[in-house]
């Protein structure tokens, strides 16, 4: 009986995933015509005279998707693969069944390895919380695209692998009898000789729907495999041409701004390059130099590998000799933005952006954040192509503020002396230079009035055993009230990081808390490194006198000064929790 069982759950998984067992009238699809992709899936997918393959025609995704689709195939099913045949058939299915930059943009994060803030804004629809967002990253949801059909084959796929999903996704009446359970319906399609079934579930009530029906609904009409987005996308859709020197402008918290260059080269395809990228930081005049390798998805997704494999080991000053990185190019293929995060530590990373360099000059920034109404300062403007000739009057440093003197240039630097008039406005201010434009480089403000740690909330992973520790950088971010005059508002003018004096307080939520002398240690700098997994002798709660694990939750303190001389105070909220003993990244999308 047990090996029976066995067989019907397979062939109920089997049927799920290749569509076997679901007889239907065939939706619009996309053709699949790639030779090396029908082989290799189309013992599986079959593929019928007009180029249709079950399951890959009625699905469009990100590369990661593709990826993790594709090592599934070879986890369950036995496919048989190269690890060239995998990238082939990865680069043709993200640009045939891939998305469009406006599909992708709201899901970019995930891909970025974003973590804080971003489950709950970025969810469209408190449908797809009470049933993908359950397990799934939400990001994972949003890039995605398929037909009403494959949604549907995609919740028996889940309840096939993981069936306690069907309790998430139609969930069991709370009284005996107060919900009529549908009989399980006889497939037409034997597979192995078993009469295949559904698997039995609650019928949804008369006046409502299941959770996983509202998501259907929502995902079929919000997400549809073709979309206008799409339909000009692909006709749009040309290999990037990227060669040549890029200028970069990024930011790391904790570590703060930094600006660099890129130059891209072609490498052994149309959509492959090798990079060499030296950039350095403002605040500490560290420079780091190195080469690497990236590839365009879909005529816009970059991904990329910069560096060596070795780990280092993680401090709040620590410049990684290994990232990957997460860009998308603009329609124009001028510029590129996204983020590059340490290979092993996603949550530690740079923003960045990239312009094209050519032959004009070119302004991507300034050495600082912020200037008092009323003060003078000399300034560091960075960017390309910057004439020796240049004069005070050339450079535009927005209303209020005046350039006094020119005291360097460089091709790539320009020093410059300059005074904030004392009725200057309080905002952010462009900075230009003939028609280049760095728009809101820096602000003028004329009090600081209030300080935020930054993110408000946030979360580390014990380990450094048998697990990777996840780490958490925090800053003080300086505020100034707008025009309102009021704190707080949406007219608030970000002054960016400033100095802080770091600590952490008890976050009272159970008896015996002594988070704080367990949980990790925080430099002055922000940064959280957390203890070690595992029972901890040393720490023995009350409630068993027993060994007790490092976890716990805490509140991250930051005290500034303020050139006026208030005191400011902020805290945010840290979690330190277990290891991620699973790990779902696709590293092979850089290679």
């Amino acid at each position: 009986m047990h090996c029976l069982g066995s067989t019907v759950r397979t062939a109920l998984l089997l049927g799920a995933a290749v569509g076997l067992a679901f007889p239907q009238s065939a939706p619009p699809g996309i053709p699949i015509d790639d030779q090396l992709t029908i082989r290799k899936c189309g013992g599986c997918h079959q593929r019928d005279s007009k180029g249709m393959m079950r399951r890959l025609s009625y699905m469009r995704t990100s590369p990661e998707v593709w990826e993790q689709a594709i090592k599934r195939m070879i986890r369950l099913n036995g496919l048989a693969i190269t690890p060239d045949e995998t990238r082939a058939v990865l680069r043709y299915l993200s640009s045939n069944n891939g998305l469009a930059p406006e599909e992708m943009k709201p899901g970019f994060w995930e891909v970025e390895h974003r973590t804080i803030g971003y489950q709950d804004d970025y969810t469209p629809s408190p449908v797809l919380q009470k049933t993908c967002n359950a397990c799934h990253n939400i990001g994972r949801v949003l890039a995605q695209r398929r037909t009403r059909d494959d949604y549907e084959k995609l919740v028996s796929m889940h309840i096939g692998l993981f069936p306690g999903s069907a309790n998430t996704f139609r969930p069991q009446p709370a009284k005996p009898g107060s919900a009529v359970t549908a009989p399980a319906t006889p497939r037409a399609t034997p597979v192995a000789g078993i009469a295949m079934e559904y698997p039995r579930v609650p019928a949804a009530p008369a006046s409502n729907k299941y959770p996983v029906d509202l998501a259907l609904d929502y995902l079929a009409k919000h997400q549809p495999l073709i979309t206008p987005e799409w339909t000009a996308w692909r006709a749009a859709m040309r290999p990037a041409k990227l060669a040549g020197t890029w200028l970069l402008s990024g930011y790391q918290p904790g570590l703060g701004k930094l600006y660099g260059t890129v130059t891209v080269a072609p490498g052994a395809g149309e959509d492959q390059f090798v990079t060499t990228t030296a950039f350095t930081y403002v605040d500490s005049g560290k420079s780091v130099k190195s080469t690497g390798k990236g590839i365009v998805y879909t005529g816009y997704n970059w991904r990329g590998r910069v560096g060596s494999s070795t780990a280092p080991v993680i401090t709040s000053t620590v410049v990684p000799t290994e990232w990957r990185e997460a860009m998308m190019l603009s329609r124009d293929g001028n510029t590129m933005e996204g983020r590059w995060f340490w290979s092993g530590f996603g949550e530690l990373g740079i923003d960045v952006k990239l312009t094209r360099a050519g032959s004009e000059p070119l302004v991507t920034g300034t050495d600082i954040n912020a200037i008092k109404a009323g003060a003078k300062a000399t300034v560091k403007l960075y960017g390309a192509n910057f004439p020796a000739t240049l004069k005070p009057a050339d450079i535009d440093m927005g209303r209020g503020v005046t350039v006094t003197k020119v005291s360097a240039v460089t091709p790539a630097l320009v020093t410059v002396e300059i005074e904030a008039a004392a009725n200057s406005p309080v905002g952010l201010r462009d900075v230009a230079i003939g028609r280049s434009t760095a728009p809101e480089s820096y602000a003028v403000y004329d009090k600081v009035a209030y300080i935020e740690v930054s993110p408000e909330a946030n979360v580390s992973r014990l380990g450094g055993v048998k697990y990777p520790k996840e780490y958490a950088q925090f800053e003080a971010i300086a505020w100034a009230a707008g025009l309102d005059g009021k704190m707080q508002t949406e007219d608030d003018v970000y002054l960016g990081a400033v100095p802080a004096r770091w600590g952490m307080e008890e976050f009272v939520s159970t008896p015996d808390d002594d988070d704080t002398k367990y949980v990790g240690s925080l430099d002055d700098k922000g940064f959280f490194t957390p203890s070690v997994e595992g029972m901890n002798p040393k720490r023995k709660k009350q409630e068993n006198n027993q060994p007790f694990n490092n976890f716990g939750d805490v509140w991250i303190t930051a005290f500034y000064k303020t050139p006026e001389g208030a005191e400011l105070k902020a805290r945010s909220y840290l979690v330190v929790t277990i290891p991620n003993y699973t790990l779902y990244d696709q590293p092979e999308v850089t290679q």
